[in-house]
């Protein structure tokens, strides 16, 4: 991944925007309150972390979390705002650092459609690998219904996988998931259509479960 841009593209221009806090008030998760209710309150990954949103959300409901972004930028500001964070540097097109079951839940909001088609399938056997039996991977990633907003700013290079300024993204449609994911039984799978930074986002919110 472009660590590059990460620290000082998107992070550092969102963070000085008037609006940088918005990001924070996003809990899609809250909707899933019941089930995550009953979960027993080991370890979250919080995977592409950004700034935290998602790890208070985790850590208030009386979960341990590791909070992993490859920005170094969203890192440092996630510490400002929660100083006791659990904080891990990595890339996800790579072997992650931690154990086979490490983790009751792993959690990743809108982190994991920068990869080609070789690096998206290592990442989820990389995920299943880290779940405790029967544990949730639970996020969201960009639907392909976001390609007429975007189609005259994109160069593809694959199916659904796109160069689109200086970042790469891939747009999920409904057999993607089954192509990428298809080891984990599904829970929840449901397209959201709403506004981000005062533009149109279209995307998937999903929880799989280790099956």
């Amino acid at each position: 991944m472009n660590t590059e841009y990460w620290n000082n593209g998107y992070w550092s221009r969102h963070l000085s925007a008037p609006d940088r806090m918005d990001i924070c008030n996003a809990l899609w998760v809250e909707k899933h309150q019941r089930l995550i209710d009953t979960l027993p309150k080991n370890s979250v990954l919080d995977l592409g972390c950004g700034i935290g949103q998602f790890t208070e959300y985790w850590l208030r409901n009386g979960f341990s979390v590791v909070s992993a972004d490859i920005s170094r930028v969203a890192l440092d500001e996630l510490r400002r705002r929660i100083p006791n964070a659990n904080t891990v540097e990595l890339d996800m097109s790579k072997t992650l650092p931690f154990e086979d079951g490490s983790f009751g839940v792993v959690f990743a909001n809108l982190s994991i459609h920068y990869f080609e088609s070789e690096a998206t399938k290592q990442l989820s056997n990389e995920i299943w690998r880290m779940l405790k039996p029967d544990g949730l991977f639970m996020g969201s990633v960009n639907s392909s219904a976001a390609y007429e907003f975007i189609k005259d700013h994109i160069i593809p290079l694959e199916d659904n996988y796109y160069l689109i300024g200086e970042r790469y993204i891939r747009l999920f449609d409904r057999p993607q998931f089954d192509l990428f994911f298809g080891q984990f039984k599904t829970v929840s799978l449901e397209e959201i259509h709403t506004v981000r930074f005062k533009n149109q986002r279209d995307h998937w919110e999903f929880i799989f479960q280790k099956d």
